[in-house]
Formats: C-alpha cells, sequence, structure tokens
C-alpha cells in the first residue's frame, strides 16, 4: 500500500486493461455529495495516467480526509508522486 496526504493507493495485477477504483467511506463524509465529488475529483487526476500505466494493473484508491478539502490539481501531483514511488511510471 502507497500512502499521500489525500488517498491510500493499493495496486494489483491481472486486469485485462489499466483500471481504478475508489472507496469514499461514510466516516470521511456523511454526505453522498461530498463522497461523489471526491470520487469524481480522484477519477480526473488518474485519467492522464491511465494510458501511461502497464495494461495489466489495477488500481484501488482509497480516500483520506483531506480529498475533501485537496484541488485536482493537488490531487493530480500526489497520483502522479505515487504512481512513480510505486514504480508504474
Amino acid at each position: 500500500m502507497y500512502d499521500s496526504l489525500s488517498f491510500g493507493l493499493l495496486i494489483s495485477y491481472g486486469a485485462s486493461l489499466a483500471q481504478a477504483a475508489f472507496i469514499v467511506s461514510k466516516k470521511i463524509a456523511k454526505s453522498s455529495v461530498v463522497r461523489h465529488q471526491v470520487k469524481r475529483k480522484l477519477s480526473d487526476a488518474i485519467q492522464i495516467y491511465l494510458p501511461r500505466l502497464p495494461k495489466n494493473v489495477e488500481l484501488v484508491f482509497l480516500a483520506k480526509q483531506k480529498a475533501i478539502t485537496s484541488g485536482r490539481e493537488e490531487l493530480g501531483r500526489e497520483v502522479g508522486e505515487v504512481l512513480k514511488r510505486a514504480k508504474l511510471l
């Protein structure tokens, strides 16, 4: 597992295409609107990296409280840093 300020990242191999999943617990935000906003921000952040990832990788993002207040650009930088740390880029 790889950690950043806004999310944790679990990596698995075995998919036919690179894909990502997002988990935002009710502990992070009670409101479903806020949880969906966090999922959309994380989804936007990973989209630019998906074509460059190995074809068989599966990513699971576990959102943290900081993801609520983080902007899309900040999340994008964090995703890039974590993927480099995981040697996927």
